[in-house]
Formats: C-alpha cells, sequence, structure tokens
C-alpha cells in the first residue's frame, strides 16, 4: 500500500462539511482548545482519535451498533485471549505485564469505527481517506486489506505470481462487504470467543446452495467436504513466530492440505475442511516472559481454514490432462490430506484429531 503524504493524512476537506458529521463542531468530538492561536496550544488535550470510546463520541447516535461493536472480534480481538489462554493455561488479561506486551506486539490490530468509516488504521501508520468525510462502506483497500493482506488481501486480488484472483473479484468484482455484512463485523452484541464462532460469518452454501446436485462430485461430496477443499488454490503456512522483536523463524511457504474438520458444528459441518499451518511454537511467547506453554498440545497447529483464493478450476477440479482425475489426486495418491509424515514430531500429539489416517479415504 502506497503511503499518503503527510498533508493527505490531516487534510480535511471541504466536502466534509457538507455531511451529518461535519455538523458537529471540532472540539466536541476532538477536545483540545479552540481559543488558541497556534497548533501546538490548539493541540493541547486533543484526542486523536474519539472513537476509540465509541460509548462517549458515537453511541449517542449509533447506538446499536456501538453496543454490539464493545463485543465484537474487530475490537476486542477475543480469539486471540482465548487460544493464549488455551495454551499457555493463563490468562493475558488477567497479567498486567503480559497485557502490555499484547498491547505493544499485537494490540495494534484491533480497530476503531473511525479507522474503518473515516482513516487508514492505526497498523498502516493512519491517514485520513477522503479528507475526514465517512465513508458508510470502508474502503476495500484503505481499510479492509490494510489489515487483511498478508493472505487474504493478495490472493483474493491476485497478487500472488503464479496464482488467479478469486473468482469472485475477477471478473464479478465482488468486494469483502458481498459477503462479509455489518451484522458480523459490528458484532450481534453476543461475544465470541474466536473468529469463526461470530454468528453471522458467510459460508459458500449461503450464495450456492442451489449447486448442491450441479454434477456428480457435488452431489457425492456436498456434506462431507468443505468447499474450499476443492475450489480453493493452495495456500499459504507459516510455522514458528516469536513475539516481541523475532517475528518469523522461517519464512512462509506455499502448501495445499486437507485434514479432519476441528471446529465441527452447526455453523462448520463438514467433515473434512482446508487446514494451515499457523506460525506458533512452544517459545512463541519466550519474549514475554512466557518461556514455554504447557498445554501447547491442546490445539492443533494446522487450523481450519478459509482460503480467498477460490477458483472453479483448480488442481483439485482439473480432471482433464496428465493430473488426471479426481479419484487418482484424492483417492489414489492422496496427496492432499494432512497425514503423520506432514506432522513435525514434536506437534504429532497436538495434530491427532485433524490428522488424516492412511486408509482415508479409501481407494474408489
Amino acid at each position: 500500500m502506497a503511503p499518503l503524504e503527510p498533508w493527505e493524512k490531516v487534510l480535511v476537506k471541504p466536502e466534509f462539511f457538507s455531511g451529518v458529521h461535519g455538523k458537529i463542531a471540532c472540539v466536541a468530538c476532538h477536545k483540545g482548545n479552540q481559543e488558541a492561536t497556534n497548533k501546538d496550544s490548539a493541540h493541547v488535550g486533543l484526542v486523536a482519535d474519539p472513537t476509540e470510546d465509541a460509548q462517549t463520541y458515537c453511541a449517542g447516535c449509533h447506538t446499536n451498533i456501538v453496543e454490539h461493536f464493545n463485543k465484537s472480534v474487530h475490537l476486542n480481538q477475543n480469539g486471540y485471549f482465548t487460544l493464549f489462554k488455551a495454551r499457555a493455561g493463563r490468562s493475558i488479561k488477567d497479567d498486567p505485564n503480559l497485557m502490555q506486551h499484547f498491547k505493544n506486539d499485537c494490540g495494534q490490530c484491533h480497530t476503531t469505527c473511525g479507522q474503518c468509516h473515516v482513516s487508514r488504521p492505526t497498523s498502516t501508520k493512519g491517514g485520513f481517506i477522503m479528507g475526514h468525510s465517512f465513508r458508510k462502506t470502508p474502503d476495500m483497500i484503505n481499510n479492509c486489506t490494510a489489515c487483511h493482506g498478508s493472505r487474504v488481501g493478495e490472493e483474493y486480488l491476485g497478487q500472488r505470481e503464479g496464482y488467479r484472483p478469486d473468482v469472485h473479484w475477477v471478473p464479478g468484482g465482488k468486494r469483502c462487504e458481498f459477503c462479509h455484512k455489518d451484522a458480523e463485523l459490528h458484532g450481534t452484541g453476543i461475544e465470541s470467543d474466536t473468529r469463526y464462532d461470530v454468528p453471522n460469518t458467510p459460508r459458500c452454501e449461503d450464495c450456492h446452495q442451489d449447486k448442491a446436485a450441479a454434477n456428480i462430485y457435488h452431489t457425492v461430496h456436498w456434506k462431507d467436504l468443505q468447499c474450499e477443499v476443492c475450489h480453493s488454490q493452495d495456500y499459504k503456512s507459516c510455522n514458528s513466530c516469536h513475539a516481541g522483536a523475532g517475528g518469523l523463524a522461517e519464512p512462509s511457504y506455499i502448501s495445499f492440505k486437507i485434514g479432519k474438520n476441528p471446529i465441527k458444528s452447526a455453523r462448520h459441518p463438514k467433515d473434512y475442511v482446508v487446514l494451515r499451518h499457523i506460525p506458533i511454537s512452544r517459545d512463541t511467547y519466550a519474549a514475554w516472559g512466557v518461556p514455554d506453554l504447557p498445554h501447547y498440545n491442546s490445539l492443533p497447529t494446522w487450523k481450519y481454514s478459509t482460503p480467498h483464493n477460490i477458483q472453479r478450476w483448480t488442481t483439485r477440479t482439473d480432471t482433464t490432462g496428465s493430473g488426471g482425475n479426481c479419484a487418482l489426486k484424492c483417492h489414489s495418491t492422496k496427496e492432499f490430506f494432512l497425514r503423520e509424515a506432514d506432522v513435525a514430531p514434536e506437534e504429532l500429539e497436538a495434530n491427532r484429531n485433524v490428522i488424516v489416517p492412511a486408509d482415508v479415504p479409501p481407494k474408489p
């Protein structure tokens, strides 16, 4: 993403004043000293992003949205806390030292109302998108993929060399909000443990239920295979990551593995799903004073995934040419399934529930 010029970050365009928010005095939201005659004095007590306190500054007009957003994973990042507690056996929220480390290293990724509807996120250095004008629908590039860019953004837009854009982007050009509605992003007032627990998370079947019997492959596999198993291109995995200044211990890599569903539920009922290796290791949080994760094996390191690189024809659906047919690729060679041999020895116990036994799937 190209950086904004300094003046672009702060310029309030005249069009802003014709909107509803432009009728509100600057100090009503941003505080500061309106009697001052120079910038330094005017900015004493300045509140740069009033929407960090949405209850005070936004709830008066947007009551239900703010009430729900206070419990959304976009704001509270519950997924991170849930998974850390499961592996570490202790809560980040209950330890001021851990909470400070979290805020320094990871907490900048949470968002506020303004960082979706007015400016770029703080994690991408901020700056107005349209001269302080409020946008009802966030900008896909400046807001959505500014945070969700390293996998979701580059895959969906076809920015990874050798890969095609997601079929929903080309030729249809569907933007993030086509699938991810405001009821999901703002939250529903129910606090969820992870992002896949959020009500209204989109599923392929929401739009494509009529395709259940579109061909023999759908008829056979509709109930047991996640759609992405066949229709995703290969996907990015990461291994050991270290909090603090460490980062990834080794580069990310492209793979494709199908495994047993680790979060099987009424909302995610398929037996087999796409998995990606996540950037975790036993000493990920050593810099935070947590040298080991005593319950490391309580969660798989190969995680349920929903790639944003969908194509009708992929390595798994192309039944023409030298690649052979689905029976050869999945039922004979079985090359795409996560087996014990694909898992590091120290992570076998953590992934027992997602590893596919050697005799599955059966030969045709």
